[in-house]
């Protein structure tokens, strides 16, 4: 049955493809990246992936050579661009008649291989000019270059290495694919030539040297490169891993800059200021407020020039009529628990304190909805603290719940009702949109049309208006996988996170529709490396 479902998910992609095309090629380009760059266990994705370049390969082949690099990096890995060419091999087909008689299959042959080569040259050049970290067991004897090495020892280099110094740590893949002894990595790279491919760029021909000559040269030249260098590189790859705490944040730079201005009496505040209100998001700024003392003032500062710059464009988007600066009427609902990990805690606690420091009523500002250890009774907070890590920490504390506690969100319309009745509020001081930010989903159905109808009549019988029954937007940011998206009568149930995404709700003020999370998927600078040319 799922196998169906696959297939029948695969036939209609291949009717989007052309029609979507013609539309926009180059979104549609950045979308079919977007199949490979969705980290999932569900195989759908990469299936759809080849599915989609292989239409490429036929209708527009010159697009699909053109960015081959970016199929290798960043968006998957030298082993997919073997996978293309080997699914592209029809079953008991010789590679070598294929070349011979398809010259299209020949020109992305050729391509992949020049991919293969560019990179190995490069890792390579790392390698002879010591710009790799590498070990004494890193150059290893014939025959075990499959064993792991358990390397124990402390990085004493963390955080200390600029953008260009930590790039020239890294190696790819490209040796890994040369010399595995892996089945799975054999499989494809034996069947497309690969090792015969890159040897003959990597060692052409002398002249007049006969085939039985240079045959003999090219096989011992190879062999003296995958011992001296290429097993080296595997294993050094292997561990590579451990150098990502290397780089030095720039973040943590920009931080330590307004720290440095604001105890030199630097201009913190207007024209020429050093802080940058959106150069931060706001989770960021709460892990270095909660977490590092040493900036945790000047992430404090950020934190402000944030809100105040939010809160202006507000207003005069407002006095401008465009229709934005949503959040003033706007209110949170936060679940935390230890299964949404800190990340998880932090970006709940960060929108939840925005939400409440940009809603201008006098009965939510600074408010915010948790459950706490009462899944059943929902609760209006009033946010405590005189600095935000005080802030912080009142909200990590008052929005926790117990682990798989079922929370009743559909409640939060009653506890909204009760709150205006007993403050005797008008239609207008209502509050627009709330926002529900926690790990847990939640499946639409006609139930939630119901349940809207049902809320109305009883806003209703309190003399509010239809319009009056605040929009709930569910947003499920425990699932970092995929994003999607439902829509429902007063519901919206959103489901994933994204850098992106997050820019694009605080832009849009709190606004979150199919289109916003299209443009947030594929708005990486990666992305933009991408080319249309056929």
């Amino acid at each position: 049955m799922k196998q169906q479902q696959n297939q029948a998910s695969l036939n209609y992609l291949k009717q989007l493809l052309p029609v979507a095309w013609s539309h926009n090629p180059l979104t549609t380009l950045k979308l079919i990246f977007n199949l490979l760059a969705i980290r999932s266990s569900r195989k759908s994705y990469q299936e759809g992936f080849y599915k989609a370049v292989f239409w490429l390969h036929q209708n527009h082949p010159k697009t699909l050579l053109c960015n081959l690099p970016s199929i290798a990096h960043p968006f998957g890995s030298f082993f997919v661009l073997l996978e293309i060419l080997y699914r592209l091999i029809e079953q008991g087909q010789d590679v070598a008649e294929r070349l011979h008689c398809d010259p299209d299959y020949k020109l992305l042959h050729d391509q992949v291989m020049d991919v293969f080569v560019e990179q190995l040259k490069s890792d390579i050049d790392k390698f002879k000019q010591h710009k790799l970290d590498l070990k004494p067991s890193d150059y290893i004897t014939d025959g075990d270059e499959d064993e792991e090495e358990d390397d124990d020892d402390e990085d004493d280099k963390d955080g200390t290495l600029d953008a260009d110094t930590y790039a020239d740590l890294f190696v790819s893949e490209a040796a890994v694919c040369c010399i595995s002894k892996h089945p799975e990595d054999t499989r494809a790279s034996r069947a497309v030539l690969l090792y015969e491919s890159i040897a003959r760029r990597l060692f052409p021909p002398k002249p007049d040297q006969s085939n039985q000559s240079y045959q003999s040269y090219q096989s011992q030249e190879w062999e003296r490169l995958r011992n001296e260098v290429l097993a080296p590189l595997y294993r050094y790859w292997n561990r590579q891993g451990m150098f990502i705490g290397r780089h030095r944040s720039e973040v943590k730079m920009y931080l330590e800059e307004v720290k440095k201005a604001g105890g030199g009496g630097g201009n913190l505040s207007g024209h020429g200021s050093i802080i940058k209100p959106d150069a931060m998001l706001p989770n960021e700024i709460i892990r270095y407020v909660v977490e590092d003392g040493d900036v945790g003032e000047a992430a404090e500062l950020q934190w402000k020039a944030m809100v105040e710059d939010m809160y202006l464009k507000q207003q005069q988007q407002q006095m401008q009529g465009q229709g934005l600066g949503k959040f003033k009427d706007c209110l949170a609902v936060c679940h935390i628990n230890d299964f949404m990990g800190i990340r998880g805690r932090e970006l709940a606690v960060s929108l939840g304190l925005l939400v409440s420091e940009l809603s201008e009523g006098t009965a939510w500002k600074g408010k915010v909805i948790s459950s706490g250890h009462l899944p059943d009774q929902l609760l209006l907070h009033s946010i405590e603290g005189d600095d935000l890590k005080s802030k912080c920490e009142f909200m990590m504390r008052t929005c926790s719940s117990e682990l798989g506690s079922y929370v009743h969100n559909w409640k939060i319309w009653d506890v909204i009702l009760e709150v205006a009745v007993k403050e005797n509020l008008k239609a207008e001081q209502m509050v627009k949109k709330v926002f529900v930010f926690t790990d847990f989903g939640y499946g639409g159905g006609t139930f939630l049309k119901t349940l809207y109808e049902a809320k109305q009549s009883q806003f209703k019988e309190q003399g509010y208006g239809d319009n009056a029954v605040p929009h709930i937007l569910l947003w499920n940011i425990g699932y970092w996988n995929k994003l999607c998206i439902e829509h429902h009568p007063g519901v919206t149930l959103l489901s994933g996170f994204s850098e992106n995404l997050l820019k694009s709700f605080l832009d849009n003020g709190g606004e979150i529709g199919r289109c916003h999370l299209m443009e947030a998927a594929i708005a990486d600078k990666e992305y933009q490396a991408l080319s249309v040319v056929d």
